[in-house]
């Protein structure tokens, strides 16, 4: 059995199985989570072929109990974990006057409370064993909001906001918390098959972010970064 394991947190076609398939080549037992098992289960057969360890784990993250639920499972089959990466989301757009409040609720439940269920779920544990890891998937709607994104814009924002409280509290404590700032669309076969003749250049690769996690999952503890911002060469900014 691998000694320690990694959540990988909405896992999909895209950045979730790209970042699944980069923790379980550092040697992690993956526990892929998404609300459908057939989201996950993709990414989890190419890491079981390459000879990793991955365990599908249906979960709405926005149920609390359900998130501990999933985490005593995943414990008790790969073992302690010690890296969590959460990039579920909750969407969100429209016109601001014709929302309606279930939409802003959904959207920071999966954005942000989601993170929040998980994080105070595998915290004490690395606190026990004295180091971890926490990654969260950000976008330019942390940074500021769009017409017509105020649901996301709230969510990211404060997504990052709880990146930072979470940094100032843990880091002197041994666990490494690092926030994205996804500035820019990332590939994935969804985008490709509604914009097939949109330039390669203009999107962001998927495994590319996921070597930007990895790049600070294995800083050394007296060079944490907190914040990574990643987009093509030709997003503006």
């Amino acid at each position: 059995m691998t000694l320690e394991a990694a959540i990988v947190a909405g896992v999909g076609p895209g950045l979730g199985s790209s970042l699944a398939r980069a923790f379980a080549r550092e040697g992690y037992a993956v526990a892929l989570l998404s609300r459908r098992a057939d989201s996950s289960d993709p990414a989890a057969k190419e890491i079981r072929a390459s000879h990793g360890t991955a365990l599908v784990v249906p979960t709405d993250v926005t149920r609390s109990q359900e998130v501990k639920a999933a985490v005593d499972k995943i414990r008790l089959q790969l073992g302690p974990i010690t890296a969590l990466a959460y990039y579920a989301s909750g969407y969100g757009r429209g016109s601001f006057l014709d929302l309606h409040p279930d939409q802003i609720r959904q959207s920071f439940d999966v954005g942000v409370m989601g993170a929040v269920h998980l994080a105070q779920a595998v915290i004490p544990e690395m606190l026990a064993i004295g180091h971890g890891f926490i990654s969260l998937t950000g976008a330019t709607a942390a940074l500021r909001g769009r017409a017509g994104f105020a649901p996301l814009a709230m969510a990211k924002s404060s997504l990052r906001m709880l990146g930072q409280s979470l940094a100032r509290e843990f880091h002197p404590k041994g666990i490494h918390v690092v926030h994205l700032v996804v500035d820019g669309q990332i590939e994935t076969p969804k985008l490709r098959a509604r914009e097939p003749d949109r330039s390669i250049e203009t999107t962001i690769p998927p495994d590319a972010i996921a070597q930007a996690v990895i790049y600070a999952l294995k800083q050394p503890r007296n060079a944490w970064l907190h914040e990574i911002d990643i987009r093509p060469a030709s997003e503006l900014f």
